[in-house]
């Protein structure tokens, strides 16, 4: 509308938590680079938006980038009215910087300005600028292209008897705080509520892991889920193994959490062969194979051409699911905006172009990504999978997460108790009172479970005749029913004579 103040309202601003702690979550991120509000010694950092990344120096403005050049040389230089047509051929087509005429008086150095004068005035529409010294024009490339700007050459056009040389580009790095952005930002589209810590570690660590003990430490133990993107080594089931070492580590300090990897696979040609997951005994992993196959996902995937992946995208799934809830839930796990409406694989593969069957055994091999329905739009996961065998209770991520859940409040509510007196009867085995006191206060934790829809039910069992006044110790025995995913919901349907009452 002319003539007017226009008002955009903002989201995400404020950045306020939910109720309780189930979607708190961590990203590990591994790269040489540190944004501006991070230091050697000060890694971790907490976030409630994607504004309070920006505002640490995670931006998507290509901190850390250098922008591949190339030259062309003018050899010679032509008569009066001559022209210079620059076009750089790049993986994604040719572009055609504009077209200079050889100047009246021409030498390298005018003939050479002429033709920088006509790249750095469309600039604004190609992105690419120029520069002249003697003759020799340095075209840079647009910001975001990263490696991709390696592969760049120059297939310009002359007319009259105008010369040139030319090389192609190079010496283009990628930004990785570029990616970092994207999966903070992709994070906070799916739980625009969520807390988030976000750790940035050197790459020594890629294989280790040994950070994600120190972002949970830092966290006291908060993080439920914690994501972590690594493109500096080709992924490994071994790596896996570690990071379920010390997620068991962690659970017997009572700071237990799930971890969605995200791990470097540019380097797998065919996405097809990878190895069986369920093979492995890692039920506190998840392996993330999923891509964006044309939007921002795939523009980054061009530049590093590294593995991008899904981590923020499904730790923000997690982070938005109640505990007992599979992130498979096609009613309510939608993931496709602009992003991940086409989609791929982490080494690039499209989702179009793996047959049905090859889909099938991925996702039986316990791996998670992104797929199509027929008869919906959208995109949605495969699955919650772990990296455990498919007869574990703990197969899916959410089946981990319902029973830390349950240990942490029913432990919560009975650490207070420890140490204290426990009356017994004359033949030394439990009182009632003691017996009913116990059953009730872990009742307080796992009803509230039950009220919430996150388990189906339980029982407490605390047997009277346990040897407490020798071993000083109190057994319970907590069975939980939990509630169920209808990952397959089976029809019988066919034609009849007449229908049955």
């Amino acid at each position: 509308m002319p003539n007017d103040v226009i008002f955009i309202k903002g989201q995400g601003g404020l950045g306020r938590p939910l109720p309780g702690t189930d979607y708190v979550s961590a990203l590990l991120f591994y790269t040489a680079a540190l944004p501006s509000g991070f230091t050697t010694t000060d890694r971790i950092k907490t976030v409630f938006s994607i504004e309070d990344a920006e505002n640490l120096g995670i931006t998507d403005t290509h901190i850390g980038e250098t922008k591949a050049t190339g030259t062309t040389t003018i050899t010679g230089v032509g008569t009066a009215g001559d022209t210079v047509n620059i076009n750089v051929t790049t993986d994604l087509g040719v572009i055609n910087l504009g077209t200079a005429i050889v100047p009246s008086t021409p030498t390298v150095t005018t003939v050479a300005a002429a033709v920088v004068s006509v790249i750095n005035a469309g600039t604004i529409n190609h992105g690419y600028t120029a520069s002249n010294l003697a003759g020799v024009i340095t075209v840079t490339a647009p910001g975001g292209n990263g490696l991709a700007g390696n592969t760049f050459t120059f297939s310009n056009v002359l007319t009259g008897t105008v010369t040139a040389t030319v090389t192609a580009f190079a010496g283009g790095v990628s930004s990785d705080i570029d990616i970092l952005h994207y999966h903070i930002a992709e994070f906070f589209r799916i739980q625009p509520k969520g807390k988030l810590f976000v750790g940035v570690y050197g790459v020594a660590d890629a294989t280790t892991f040994a950070s994600i003990t120190l972002m949970q430490n830092f966290a006291l133990g908060e993080i439920k889920q914690m994501a972590i993107y690594q493109k500096t080594t080709p992924f490994a089931t071994s790596q896996t193994n570690t990071i379920q070492g010390i997620c068991a580590t962690l659970e017997g300090l009572h700071k237990p959490l799930v971890v969605l990897y995200q791990a470097d696979f540019s380097a797998t040609a065919d996405i097809t062969t990878l190895s069986n997951l369920r093979l492995l005994t890692n039920p506190n992993v998840s392996v993330l194979i999923g891509q964006d196959g044309a939007a921002l996902g795939k523009s980054l995937f061009r530049a590093t051409q590294k593995t991008i992946g899904i981590a923020g995208t499904t730790l923000g799934a997690v982070a938005l699911a109640a505990v007992n809830e599979s992130i498979a839930w096609i009613g309510k796990f939608q993931m496709a905006s602009s992003e991940f409406d086409t989609l791929a694989f982490a080494n690039g593969q499209l989702y179009t172009a793996i047959s049905d069957g090859a889909i099938n055994n991925l996702d039986s091999f316990g791996y998670i990504f992104l797929k199509k329905q027929i008869g919906l739009s959208g995109s949605y996961f495969d699955n919650c999978f772990t990296a455990v065998s498919p007869t574990s209770d703990y197969s899916k991520i959410n089946s981990n997460r319902t029973i830390y859940k349950a240990i942490r409040s029913v432990r919560t509510i009975l650490l207070p108790n420890l140490s204290s007196p426990i009356v017994v009867n004359a033949d030394g085995t439990l009182s009632e009172d003691v017996i009913g006191y116990y059953t009730s206060e872990c009742a307080r934790a796992l009803d509230v479970m039950v009220r919430d829809g996150e388990i189906s039910a339980y029982n407490v069992i605390i047997n009277p005749a346990q040897n407490v006044l020798s071993t000083s110790t109190l057994a319970i025995t907590i069975e939980i029913v939990p509630t169920g995913d209808a990952d397959t919901i089976k029809i019988n349907i066919g034609y009849t004579l007449s229908i049955s009452q």
